[in-house]
């Protein structure tokens, strides 16, 4: 039995929350850029083939040999890159809307919040039943 299974399947969330922020921050970064096209991160279906263009994959890479193991389907997490030219074209040929990168980049921090606490009370409780509820 694996003790961390319960946490396991947020694993991959939080990971694509940490990789879609990079995504809207570069965004952010280039709202003066002549030109420039934003890009988001949107969530593959596990059960979907992700062989798309645009479909990347990223696995945790193990750096010292007392770290936990990311073996299996979870330990990476599946998305697709795409334009999101919706906030539509300014004079300079920049799709960014400063005010709606910055409405995604809140949301999604918003939901990798929310993750990490689900996942901080898990080993909270983990660390209760394995000092025998003396905590």
């Amino acid at each position: 039995m694996d003790l961390l299974a319960g946490i396991q399947p947020y694993q991959s969330a939080l990971d694509y929350h940490l990789e879609r922020h990079s995504v809207l921050a570069s965004n952010i970064a280039h709202v003066d850029t002549p030109g420039y096209k934003p890009n988001d991160l949107a969530r593959v279906d596990e059960a979907s083939d992700a062989t798309f263009e645009g479909a990347l994959t990223l696995a945790m890479e193990r750096t010292n040999p007392a770290h936990l193991s990311t073996s299996g389907s979870d330990a990476t997490v599946t998305g697709r890159t795409f334009q999101d030219l919706s906030a539509g074209v300014g004079n300079d040929g920049n799709y960014v809307s400063l005010d709606r990168e910055a409405a995604k980049v809140a949301a999604n921090q918003l939901r990798y919040d929310v993750i990490s606490a689900i996942v901080s009370a898990e080993i909270k409780d983990m660390s209760y039943a394995a000092s025998d509820a003396k905590g």
